[in-house]
C-alpha cells in the first residue's frame, strides 16, 4: 500500500498537478531532492482528493518515464516531511473498490511512508516502565537526514556520489550506484561500491581518479578531489513480534532502532523492553535493552538499521509491579537474575516516607494469592517472580521522641524527648514559666497502650521545688495555664456617650477616670452630673435567695475627668457596667428642605420639637405670588421604627406565600400636603410638626390637565373651572376599546388621587389645576377551552337531569 501510495504522489508530481516542471517528454530527469517540503505536502494532499487506484497509477507513472530510483528518493522525501510534521494530519484514502496492489496487501495504513498512527493507550499499557517512550508527541526520534555521512555508512543502490576534483584540472561527477551496485566513471569504467563502508569506497574512488588526474599523485599535487554523498537512498525494515503497529516501514539509511520502534509504538502488553533483537542477513546484529536507554542514558545500542534489517520483539519473561512508596510507581521487567535491588533503581528508589525495612510482595499462586514479607537484608537474595507485586509502605505518622507543651510558657511548642527526662526539664526547654502561671494545677495528656489519652495532673510549684517532678514520655502533652485563662474573662462594659463603647479588659486599681480615658472620653452630648455603674452581687450576696440583682451608683465626672475625692477612690471590678447618660436637653441639629416658590428657598435647621410647617413657611419668607398651593408636595424620610415594620412585614410576606416578591425600601415616603388649609389655620391637624430630612417643594402654577391611558389621544388640556373627568377624556377622543371606564382616577398637583365611583350611575371625580387623569387598561379575559365549555354544559346538563328527577 505504501508503494503504491508513493507512485500515485509520483504520478501527480509527474503531470505537474500543481508543481511547475520544464517542459519534458522524458520524467526520468527530474529530481526529487530538489522538491521543496510544501510541494511534497501538497503531494500528500492531493492524493486525497484525486481518487486514482494503486494500479492506475503505478501503470500511468511508469509510462511517463519515472524509474524505480525516483520512486525511492520520493518515498525517503514524504517519509522525512511527515516525521518533521510538515504534512500535518494528511492521510491517503482509496476511492470505494479500490484494493491495494497484490505484494504490498498484507501491509495496513499505519504502515505507510514514516507516518506514526495513534495507537489507543489502555491502563495497563500506561503504567508499563517504556511504554510512553515511543508513545509520546514531544519525543519523535526523528532520524537526522542533513549529517555529513559517517565513516561506516554503508552504500549501497540507490545512493547517489559526488565527486568535486579542483586545482590543475576541474570536474564535477554526480555517480548513481546501479542496481549490480557499482557506479560509472567515464574513462574508468564500472567501480564496485555497494556493501562497502564510505571510507573505503572514498579510497578506492580516489585511487582510481589518480590514473586520470597526474596531479593528484607526487611529493607536489596540484590537483585535489573529494568524495561525498549528495542524496542517500532510502531503506526497508520489517518490525515484527509484539510490536503495538507491526509491518514494514521505509526509512531514510541514517535510520536507527528507536526511529524503528518508534513508528511500530513500541511493545505491545506483552512484548519485551529488555530484549529487542536486530536480526541481518539471519544473524543477531544487536540486542537493544531500552532501560539502559531510558535509566542509564546509553545509545550504545541504538545501532543503525540496514535494508531488509528485521527488528523481532518478543514477549517478555518476567514483569513485576511496584506500588506504594516508590518514586516510579509502574510495572517493571525484568531479566533473569535481577533481584529486588535491581527492581529498586528501576523505580528510582524509596519516596522520602517510605518504611524501608520490608516489602510486601502478593504472589499469584496455583491456589489463589500468597503474601510475603521481605526485610531489607534479604533483598539481595529473594527472587521475585513473574506477576509479583512489590508495595512500599509509608511510616506510620507517629513519632519516636516527640513531647509538647503549651500554655503559661515563654516557648510553648514540640520538643524532642531525651532519655530520662523530666517535667521540669521540658520547663526549662520552653524557655521556663510566665511569672502568673497557674501554680496549683497542670496536666499531662498520655496516650496509654491502646493509644487512648489519659490524664495525670501535677502541681507546677512541687514540680519546680523537685517534690514531684515526673518522668515523661513519648507523645506526652503538657498543659499549664496563666491566672487569667482561669475562669471567666475579667472585662468592664461601658456604654452611652462615649467614644469607644463596648468592652474594656479590666485591670486591677482601675478607676473611672481610667475607664473614660481608655474608652476614648465622652461625647459632647454626655452628661457629666450623672455617670451610673452597675455592678453585679458579690459571692457572699449571690449565696443567699434574694431580690437583689445589682448595686447601683452614681457619679458626677467633667469632660477633663476630675473627680471629688470621695468618687476618684472608687475602684471599678471585674463585670462592672458603666452607663454615660445623655444630657436631658442635648440635642443635634435637624435640618429639613423648603424647595420652590418661597422667598427664601433651602434647608432650615429645626429650632424646636414642635415647629409646624406654617412656621417654615414664615422663616422662608412665605410663598411668593407665582405659588401653585394646590400643587405643593412633601415628602418624609423613612425612620428606623418604620424601616422595622417594613422589614417585619416583607418577612410575614414572604413566608405566607414564596412566590410574592419583597416590598422594596425607600428612603422617602411622601405625604399630603393642604398648604391652603396651613396658612389659612396654622397650628390644625394638616399642620404637621416638622421632623428631620422633610422635604417641602412648592410648584408653579398650573393651568394643564393632562389625560394618560387608555384613550384615543392622550395629551394635555387646558383647565376649564367646574368640569370633571368626563369631560376630559372626551376631549381627548375618548376611550379606547381596551380601556376600563369604571376605573378612571386623578392624580392632583399634591399627590393625593380620587377614583371614579358608582356602577351604573358613575360618579367622575372633579379635576384641579395640575392633575392627571389616567384611564386604566382591561386585564385581559383568558380564553375558555372547548373542552372546558363541554364540561360546563356536561354538568349543567346532569344539574337539569337531577331537578327533573327531584320533581317528578
Amino acid at each position: 500500500m505504501f508503494r503504491s501510495f508513493v507512485i500515485a504522489s509520483l504520478l501527480l508530481l509527474l503531470c505537474g498537478a500543481q508543481i511547475t516542471l520544464q517542459a519534458q517528454t522524458n520524467f526520468s530527469t527530474v529530481k526529487v531532492e530538489k522538491l521543496s517540503d510544501a510541494q511534497i505536502k501538497q503531494i500528500v494532499d492531493e492524493i486525497n482528493d484525486r481518487g486514482l487506484t494503486p494500479n492506475e497509477a503505478t501503470e500511468l507513472a511508469r509510462a511517463r518515464g519515472a524509474s524505480q530510483q525516483q520512486i525511492d528518493q520520493l518515498m525517503a522525501r514524504i517519509q522525512q516531511v511527515q516525521l518533521s510534521g510538515t504534512t500535518g494530519n494528511s492521510s491517503v484514502s482509496y476511492r470505494e473498490g479500490a484494493t491495494p496492489a497484490p505484494q504490498e496487501a498484507n501491509y495496513s495504513d499505519s504502515q505507510v511512508g514514516a507516518q506514526k498512527s495513534a495507537s489507543k493507550s489502555t491502563a495497563k499499557n500506561k503504567r508499563i516502565f517504556g511504554y510512553q517512550l515511543f508513545n509520546q508527541d514531544n519525543l519523535s526520534f526523528e532520524p537526522s537526514v542533513n549529517i555529513p555521512v559517517p565513516s561506516d555508512y554503508v552504500v549501497g543502490i540507490g545512493d547517489e556520489l559526488s565527486i568535486n576534483v579542483w586545482g590543475a584540472s576541474q570536474q564535477t561527477y554526480l555517480l548513481q550506484v546501479d542496481g549490480n551496485g557499482s557506479v560509472n566513471i567515464p574513462d574508468l569504467g564500472p567501480i564496485k561500491v555497494a556493501g562497502q563502508n564510505f571510507s573505503k569506497v572514498r579510497s578506492n574512488l580516489l585511487n582510481r581518479l589518480s590514473a586520470i588526474y597526474n596531479g593528484m599523485t607526487g611529493s607536489n599535487p596540484n590537483t585535489f578531489a573529494e568524495v561525498s554523498i549528495n542524496n542517500l537512498r532510502s531503506i526497508k525494515v520489517n518490525v515484527v513480534g509484539e510490536a503495538i503497529n507491526p509491518g514494514t516501514y521505509t526509512l531514510p539509511a541514517t535510520a536507527s532502532v528507536f526511529n524503528a520502534l518508534y513508528l511500530s509504538g513500541g511493545p505491545n502488553e506483552n512484548g519485551s523492553f529488555r530484549s529487542i533483537r536486530v536480526m541481518r542477513d539471519n544473524k543477531l546484529a544487536g540486542e537493544i535493552d531500552v532501560y539502559d536507554y531510558l535509566l542509564n542514558n546509553n545509545t550504545t545500542n541504538n545501532i543503525a538499521l540496514r535494508d531488509q534489517d528485521i527488528l523481532f520483539i518478543p514477549t517478555y519473561h518476567k514483569r513485576v509491579e511496584a506500588i506504594g512508596a516508590f518514586k516510579r510507581d509502574a510495572i517493571f521487567e525484568l531479566k533473569e537474575g535481577e533481584n529486588i535491588n535491581q527492581l529498586l533503581s528501576y523505580a528510582g528508589g524509596f519516596t522520602d516516607k517510605a518504611s524501608q525495612a520490608r516489602l510486601l510482595i502478593t504472589r499469584f499462586t496455583e491456589d489463589g494469592y500468597k503474601l510475603e514479607d521481605v526485610k531489607q537484608d534479604q533483598f539481595a537474595s529473594f527472587q521475585l517472580q513473574n506477576g509479583d507485586v512489590i508495595r512500599a509502605e509509608e511510616v506510620i505518622n507517629l513519632f519516636e521522641n516527640r513531647v509538647s507543651i503549651d500554655g503559661a510558657v515563654y516557648r510553648p511548642g514540640t520538643y524532642a524527648l531525651e532519655e530520662n527526662m523530666h517535667l521540669s526539664d521540658l520547663f526549662k526547654k520552653a524557655g521556663g514559666l510566665v511569672p502568673n502561671y497557674f501554680a496549683s494545677r497542670g496536666l499531662i495528656i498520655r496516650l496509654d497502650s491502646q493509644l487512648y489519652p489519659n490524664t495525670i495532673p501535677f502541681d507546677v510549684n512541687e514540680v519546680l521545688t523537685g517534690t514531684n517532678d515526673p518522668i515523661i514520655q513519648k507523645e506526652d502533652q503538657v498543659i499549664i495555664r496563666d491566672i487569667y485563662s482561669i475562669g471567666e474573662q475579667k472585662t468592664i462594659r461601658v456604654l452611652g456617650e462615649i467614644m469607644k463603647p463596648g468592652e474594656i479588659n479590666f485591670y486591677r486599681n482601675m478607676t473611672l477616670k481610667d475607664l473614660i480615658f481608655m474608652a476614648g472620653g465622652m461625647r459632647e452630648a454626655a452628661s457629666e452630673s450623672y455617670i451610673e455603674v452597675a455592678r453585679r452581687n458579690s459571692y457572699e450576696e449571690a449565696a443567699d435567695v434574694n431580690s437583689k440583682m445589682v448595686s447601683l451608683y452614681t457619679f458626677a465626672v467633667s469632660r477633663d475627668l476630675d473627680l471629688s475625692s470621695e468618687d476618684a477612690a472608687f475602684i471599678l471590678q471585674p463585670f462592672d457596667q458603666v452607663y454615660v447618660r445623655k444630657a436631658p436637653s442635648y440635642q443635634p441639629q435637624k435640618t429639613v428642605t423648603i424647595l420652590g416658590e418661597v422667598k427664601y428657598p433651602g434647608q432650615y435647621s429645626i429650632s424646636s420639637k414642635d415647629e409646624r410647617i406654617s412656621d417654615l413657611i414664615k422663616r422662608a419668607g412665605g410663598l411668593t405670588p407665582f405659588a401653585f398651593e394646590e400643587g405643593a408636595r412633601m415628602r418624609r424620610k423613612v425612620d428606623a421604627q418604620l424601616k422595622e415594620q417594613i422589614e417585619i412585614a416583607n418577612q410575614m410576606r414572604m413566608e405566607a406565600d414564596t412566590t410574592l416578591e419583597a416590598i422594596q425600601h425607600q428612603q422617602f415616603k411622601s405625604l399630603e400636603l393642604q398648604l391652603a388649609q396651613i396658612l389659612n389655620k396654622p397650628g390644625s391637624e394638616n399642620d404637621y410638626t416638622l421632623k428631620e430630612g422633610d422635604e417641602i417643594f412648592v410648584p408653579l402654577k398650573s393651568e394643564e390637565i393632562w389625560v394618560n391611558g387608555e384613550v384615543m389621544n392622550p395629551t394635555g388640556l387646558s383647565y376649564e373651572k367646574g368640569k370633571k373627568a368626563r369631560y376630559y377624556v372626551d376631549a381627548s377622543g375618548g376611550f379606547s376599546s381596551k380601556a376600563k371606564k369604571g376605573k378612571i382616577y386623578v392624580v392632583y398637583a399634591n399627590g393625593t388621587s380620587a377614583a371614579t365611583k358608582g356602577f351604573i350611575f358613575r360618579n367622575y371625580p372633579k379635576v384641579e389645576p395640575g392633575s392627571q387623569i389616567i384611564v386604566p387598561q382591561k386585564p385581559e379575559k383568558q380564553k375558555t377551552e372547548v373542552t372546558t365549555w363541554l364540561a360546563i354544559a356536561s354538568t349543567l346538563s346532569s344539574l337539569a337531569i337531577a331537578i327533573a328527577a327531584v320533581l317528578r
